[in-house]
This record gives structure tokens, sequence and C-alpha cells, in this order.
């Protein structure tokens, strides 16, 4: 048993589809350690961590501080912990800034860290800095697959993404193409205007259900969920079902058998795993996904821009135990990404 671990996220918040697994992370995490301390940005109203585990946050569910009062926050919470803590490791988990910051201090004791980050990441900017300096400050980069991280470093090790797959798991017995589903932030970079362009070309469209489940992070991303509500308000088929808890989406999922995932190269969404556990066909681009079916079926289910209406009526002719035979393959792949694997690799690094 190692003694003490410091972990940096965004966010602990069991109702946040998009965090809410960073919750069973920590506690796997925690099962190797006799304690473990978290700094996060953000911590929400409901969590339930480990005894052994102890929660310093920057901001509560609702906060409404300035970036620099943040900043100073951040600096102080680390520092303390730091100063009066000897970690064994430091483990950042998408948070290049928060490891930046507590680089400075960790250098000082000679605490080695990880930073994990999955992500296509920032072009350019200050962020796109924090990111490259962060990475090379590491002692060890993690990502989930082999276009998961944007820079070139020897040090990177791909590990696998990490998912509740005992939750997800669905076994399916059946399968239609007329429930199908967009689990997805509401962004620009997820292509989600492509994605429903194509569906309503599909020559069975009146005859789906189709459900967009997934909430917005910043303005940007309100402006374009209003743009996309307007956009396709006459057609009742569609529905923009918001932000769902994060532990109501194994239940939720079992009703749909498509998933449209239309994030390119770089993006490896964890929803694409979390709704190939459940028994959910997905049509995808990234090719980090190629992995989940075999070879015929890739090339059915892997789109472009302008063809994915002509792939979802191509299914349609499948025979449906081909179909299913698939689903299982792709479940079978997909546990190959279970939070214990993955957290057994972060230990053999960590060590």
């Amino acid at each position: 048993m190692n003694n003490k671990l410091l972990i940096l996220n965004l966010g602990v918040d069991a109702e946040n589809t998009s965090l809410a697994f960073t919750q069973k992370w920590i506690n796997e995490l925690s099962l190797n350690y006799l304690k473990v301390d978290v700094i996060t940005l953000k911590v929400g109203k409901k969590y339930k961590l480990n005894e052994n585990v102890s929660l310093h946050y920057v901001n509560k569910n609702d906060s409404s501080y300035s970036k620099i009062h943040q900043l100073k926050m951040l600096n102080k919470i680390t520092k303390e912990l730091i100063k009066n803590n000897q970690y064994s490791h430091c483990f950042a988990h998408m948070a290049p800034l928060q490891h930046l910051i507590a680089k400075i201090y960790l250098s000082q004791k000679n605490i080695k860290s990880t930073l994990w980050f999955t992500h296509a990441g920032p072009k350019f900017g200050i962020k796109w800095l924090i990111l490259f300096l962060s990475s090379v400050l590491a002692n060890n980069i993690v990502t989930a697959s082999e276009y998961s991280f944007p820079f070139k470093f020897k040090k990177i090790q791909v590990i696998g993404h990490g998912i509740n797959f005992d939750n997800f798991y669905n076994e399916k017995l059946d399968f239609s193409n007329k429930n199908i589903l967009i689990l997805s932030r509401i962004s620009k970079s997820k292509n989600i205007e492509n994605s429903l362009d194509n569906i309503v070309k599909c020559k069975d469209f009146e005859k789906f259900n189709v459900d967009i489940i997934g909430g917005t992070l910043n303005i940007q991303d309100e402006e374009y969920l209003e743009y996309l509500i307007k956009k396709f308000k006459k057609f009742n088929n569609i529905k923009f079902l918001g932000k769902k808890n994060h532990s109501e989406l194994p239940k939720l999922l079992k009703k749909y058998d498509i998933n449209i995932n239309n994030a390119k190269k770089g993006f490896f969404d964890k929803a694409v795993l979390e709704t190939a556990a459940s028994g959910i066909i997905n049509f995808y681009r990234s090719n980090d996904f190629d992995f989940l079916y075999n070879e015929e079926f890739n090339k059915l289910l892997k789109f472009e821009e302008d063809d994915l209406f002509q792939k979802i009526d191509e299914i349609q002719e499948i025979e449906k135990q081909k179909v299913l035979d698939n689903i299982n393959y792709a479940q079978s792949r997909s546990e190959n990404h279970s939070i214990k694997n993955v957290v057994s690799n972060l230990i053999k690094i960590f060590n």
C-alpha cells in the first residue's frame, strides 16, 4: 500500500454528465493509497468519495469568482498541501494548468507527476502554451488512445479510457435502427448539426426517434444549442433532452440502438465506449474507434461528412444476427477500457 497521492482535476460532481466519472476514478485510485488529497476547480452538490479521500476545492457549485481570484485560491491550496505532505506521486487528470502551478512546489520536494490528457487540444494561444509547458514538465504523460494527445513525446503512454464497464454493460438481444442517440456535449466541435442534417435525409427518417443527450459548458455552446433547437424544431421526432446525471445513463441507454459520434480525429470520446458497452452500435469518424468492430463493419460504420445517412440506410439491410454479433464484439473490446484496467496501469506508472 502506497502512502499519499495528490490528484488534480477539473471537477467532482456526481450529477454532471461530463465530469461525474471523475468520482469513480478517485475512489478506484484511493484503494491503492493510505490517503488521497484531491484539488479540484469545482465541486458539485452531490458526490461520494471514500473515507481516505480529502477534497479541496476552489469553487462551489454556485460560485462566480473572477479568474484571478480563482488562480490565487488554487495557488494557495496547492502550496499548503504540498508543503505539509510528502506525496508518493501527483496525478493531474485533464488539468494542465493545475499541474503547471503544482509543479513549482512538487519540484522542491522531488515529487514526480503524471499528466493525463485525452483531447485534440487547443491549436494555439495561451491554452496551447499551458498544455505544452505542462507536458514538458510532467514526468509521465498518459492518454487514452494513439491519437488522443496533441503533442509528440517519447514519454507518452497509451493506457485506455477508463469507463465504468460493469455499470454500462447491457446484454443486447434485439436490434432495430429506429431509436437513435447523440450522446455528446453540445459543442460545434462535435458536429451535431451535420449529424442531424444527415439523419433527416434517411429514407425511414419519419419512423426514427432521435434524442440528443448532453449539456453546454460555455456561452458559445449555449448559442449553438439555441441555433440547433431553432433549426430542427419542425421535426417532432428530434428532441434535445439536455444534461442527464451520469448515474442515470446506464438505464437510459437501454432504449437506444444507434449512437452517432461525429467528432473528428483526436477526440476519443468515452461516450462511444459507454454506449458500446451498453449494446449500442456506434457510427463514428475518428480512427480511434476502428478497434471496436471487425473490418467489414468498420467500413459500414465509419462515415464522412456527407455520407452518414447512406450508412444508416445500409445497416437496415444487414442481417440482424450479424449486427448483434458485432455488438457483442464491441462490448468485449470496450471492456478493455474499464476503470479497473486503467487504474492498474496508472499505479504501475506512478510506482
